[in-house]
């Protein structure tokens, strides 16, 4: 199920895109999953996993800390040791060196095909929810982008004193 608005808008590649959204997934194995989009979301982290064991949070940009792990049963926080790995700012640079290390020990990529098929499905599916105004089971089916088809219909509207809107890519 999701949930989406038009605030904060912007465009990648000259398609509009929410502001921000709120999807729950729940999978076939009965794992669940909360995703939160937009500006306000998680005050500074870029993702929280929260899993059986513990939560993971990993922070925007240049934090002090890119992240910090708290195990089920500890009330504090560990900064894990993250020597040795590679990291970098920026995400073209990450999947590069990720396809070559993939290439190299014969494992499917982060960002495979097949991976973004998917992740592009929970995104569609997002907006059809936010649509349908309830549950969307998958493989979604649907022709069009719910998203953009309630734009051009007037269900939604993009802010008229919104500031200029972001854009990446032309």
């Amino acid at each position: 199920m999701g949930q989406i608005d038009v605030e904060g808008t912007y465009d990648i590649f000259g398609v509009p895109v929410e502001g921000s959204g709120l999807s729950w997934i729940r999978w076939k194995n009965g794992v669940e999953g909360l995703l939160a989009t937009g500006e306000g979301a998680l005050q500074g982290i870029h993702n929280r996993l929260v899993g059986s064991e513990g939560t993971i949070e990993i922070f925007r940009g240049k934090a002090e800390i890119p992240m910090r792990v708290r195990l089920k049963g500890k009330g504090a926080w560990e900064v894990p040791d993250l020597e040795g790995l590679t990291l970098h700012e920026d995400a073209s640079v990450c999947s590069i060196l990720d396809l070559v290390d993939a290439l190299k020990c014969g494992r499917e990529p982060e960002l495979s095909g097949r991976k973004a098929l998917q992740a592009t499905e929970l995104i569609f599916a997002t907006y059809e929810s936010s649509r349908r105004r309830g549950k969307v089971t998958l493989p979604l089916e649907v022709e069009d982008s719910a998203f953009l088809s309630m734009l051009e219909e007037g269900v939604l509207a993009r802010p008229v004193d919104a500031p200029d809107h972001r854009s990446a890519g032309t």
